[in-house]
């Protein structure tokens, strides 16, 4: 194995962004975000509020992604359904994911994750999100509820036997979950040149996140080759006094969705200062 796979698989907030980008097809770490009670900052302006439209067919759907560097070395699996919205849930869909680290990355740093998303089925907007993880023995759990003009978190961390808990809430309206967010893009309509920008909090903490479709074209993903739409993906941290920070520790990040009427996640593409990693479609299973 080479030096620089080592230091891959040797880094945890790699592992565990890469495990849980499979969900969205997008890459979250660190930062930083506080209450933003009182405050309009400039970047408002900039997102994205038109209605998504109909242009992807949400058919209920399971789907399997293996996570891995360079395309040499496995790191793990996740694993994603959507479903249509039950007589208790009427007009939401469903989504459940789970993900975990496999192999020598396991090894080094054990990581499992499990998550629901809530997503209003007409508007595409998300309801509420749960999120639990362990990582290395310790247990992190966040709580969002999407409300019309604010959300609301809270967030449980379980280490050598103590427990932390913080909580509170964001005054945005226009915010998204992991899943939510990868619905709305697929309801857009995804012209060449087409950018979206919109708020995702993937954990507990806000991310401002601007997608720019770069065009179509053919895709291979395993052998399997796609008519793909091409997404380039700019990820900056919130900070305390609501600034944006540019996320440096990736160079640029790629996603392909199926150029169809479901328009499936087919992979994401993470350019890092030591290789790329990837979240690469293994499986698709239609539920109905």
């Amino acid at each position: 194995m080479t030096s620089q796979a080592q230091r891959f698989l040797s880094r945890r907030d790699t592992i565990r962004s890469l495990c849980y980008s499979a969900l969205t097809l997008l890459p979250f770490a660190g930062g930083r975000a506080d209450e933003t009670e009182g405050r309009t900052p400039e970047w408002l302006d900039q997102i994205t509020r038109e209605a998504p439209g109909n242009h992807a067919n949400f058919r209920p759907v399971s789907l399997e992604y293996t996570l891995d560097w360079n395309h040499r070395i496995n790191a793990g699996r996740v694993g994603l359904s959507i479903r249509k919205p039950s007589e208790k849930r009427n007009g939401q869909f469903v989504g459940d994911a789970a993900g975990q680290s496999t192999g020598f990355a396991r090894f080094l740093y054990p990581y499992d994750f499990k998550a629901q998303s809530i997503v209003n089925q007409k508007t595409l907007r998300p309801v509420s999100f749960q999120l639990v993880e362990n990582e290395c023995g310790d247990e992190n759990r966040y709580d969002v509820q999407f409300e019309k003009r604010r959300q609301i978190y809270s967030a449980t961390s379980i280490s050598k036997g103590k427990t932390y808990h913080k909580s509170g809430n964001f005054d945005f309206d226009c915010g998204y979950d992991a899943l939510s967010s990868a619905c709305y893009l697929r309801g857009r309509p995804l012209n060449e040149g087409e950018t979206i920008s919109m708020i995702v909090t993937p954990f507990n903490r806000p991310y401002f996140t601007t997608f720019t479709v770069t065009g179509r074209e053919k895709h291979k993903v395993k052998s399997t080759t796609y008519a793909a739409i091409k997404l380039d993906a700019k990820v900056s941290k919130l900070n305390a006094d609501l600034s944006l920070t540019s996320y440096e520790k990736v160079k640029k990040t790629t996603l392909w969705f199926s150029d169809d009427e479901y328009r499936i996640p087919l992979e994401l593409q993470s350019q890092l200062a030591f290789g790329y990693v990837s979240a690469r479609l293994d499986k698709l299973n239609w539920l109905e």
